[in-house]
């Protein structure tokens, strides 16, 4: 059985987020993997091979080994094996935070020494393929119902796939148009709710109408019931489907990821509505702050629904513009008759004002102005 507790237990129970609990963990094993040998023998850890894991992390901080060295050539290690530079070195700051969690602390001298020693850059190695509709539209019928479902979430709402597994039917309201969707704090990789919305796709519509989607038990409770691991792999497989399955030639990664989908939602809904409504339904809160840029619900919603004809991916553009149409044309009599309204108002002021300005001059001007206001209302309903 998977022990109850370890030091690497201990230590990843601190992260609040499953995924981040999963991606420092992984970290942790990477470097254990290192200095004692490769542990597992597939893509995931066994009970057992975790077991083993907790056993190397125990004898490591009580077996007099040299922690100081032992990080520097486990970074030149990463550099050595061409690892990209941003998972380099989160492995790395993973590491050291865990050395401090055991009491090992690494003096600012010796970190510097060992990044030094790490990969360089601070940009991904892979050169990715050009992510557009195109792309996207030769993908989609490849893909299975739910994972295609899953897919146009993520571009049409600038999600991760982690947060949109995570969904629950009570994030998404699908009685509003566009559907609205509340990301709950505890899913999202900053810790902050936030809203964002995704389009009226016919693949997504089709997803939600079906009557083959569990409604019972635990699934029913999800949007979408399905692990990470499983929906990325029937994506690479549509890829390999669709003949877009390309690698690079030095780092040997897909040059297509479905972390693009956020990419393209942050590119193509930022050609049609202010960055930083963009950035504040995707939840990037370093870019800008709340306290000087607030949204309301409806600000949002108008903002979305301008960008929504570029994130209907599933149909054609002529297509998604009937899809959207309707709600724009809605808008814009919307704005019509406001602008009417204001015209009027301005009107009805200037007329107080000049009225306002010939009575402080003479009594008499007064009454002619009154006099004839009576005249063109009697006029008006034909009385004379």
């Amino acid at each position: 059985m998977r022990p109850a507790s370890g030091r690497i237990i201990d230590f990843v129970s601190l992260q609040g987020n499953p995924g981040t609990q999963s991606a420092y963990r992984g970290a942790i094993r990477r470097y254990l993997d290192f200095v004692y040998g490769p542990v597992r023998k597939g893509h995931h850890a066994t009970q057992e091979e975790g077991h083993r894991y907790e056993e190397l992390a125990e004898d490591y901080f009580t077996g007099g080994y040299n922690h100081a060295v032992d990080l520097q050539r486990f970074a030149a290690s990463l550099n050595a094996a061409k690892t990209p530079p941003k998972t380099a070195q989160f492995w790395l700051i993973v590491a050291k935070e865990f050395f401090k969690f055991n009491g090992v602390i690494i003096d600012d001298d010796l970190w510097k020494m060992t990044k030094r020693r790490g990969p360089k850059g601070r940009r991904a190695r892979t050169r990715e393929a050009t992510f557009n509709k195109d792309l996207i539209q030769k993908i989609l019928p490849f893909m299975p119902l739910q994972v295609r479902a899953v897919f146009l979430t993520m571009v049409s709402s600038g999600t991760r796939i982690g947060e949109t597994l995570d969904l629950t039917m009570a994030d998404i309201h699908l009685d509003e148009e566009p559907v609205r969707i509340e990301i709950p704090g505890d899913i999202t990789k900053s810790g902050d709710p936030r809203t964002t919305f995704i389009s009226r796709d016919k693949g997504l519509l089709k997803y939600h109408g079906q009557e083959a989607r569990p409604r019972s038990g635990e699934e029913a409770r999800l949007i979408f019931p399905a692990r990470a691991t499983t929906s990325q792999a029937s994506f690479w497989g549509a890829l390999e489907k669709a003949g877009v399955d390309d690698r690079d030639s030095k780092t040997n990664r897909r040059q297509i990821h479905l972390h693009q989908c956020r990419k393209y939602f942050r590119t193509a809904a930022a050609q049609r509505i202010p960055v930083d409504a963009v950035e504040l339904m995707m939840g990037h809160e370093g870019y800008l702050s709340d306290a000087y840029v607030r949204y309301s619900l409806d600000e949002l919603r108008q903002y979305y629904v301008q960008a929504e004809p570029v994130l209907c991916v599933g149909v054609s553009d002529d297509l998604a513009g009937v899809i959207v149409g309707g709600r724009l044309d809605a808008l814009k009599e919307e704005n019509i008759t406001l602008r009417a309204e204001l015209t009027q108002i301005q009107r009805q002021i200037a007329t107080m004002n000049a009225m306002q300005a010939d009575v402080g001059a003479t009594p008499e001007a007064l009454q002619r102005l009154v006099d004839e206001r009576i005249k063109a209302m009697m006029s008006e309903r034909g009385k004379i």
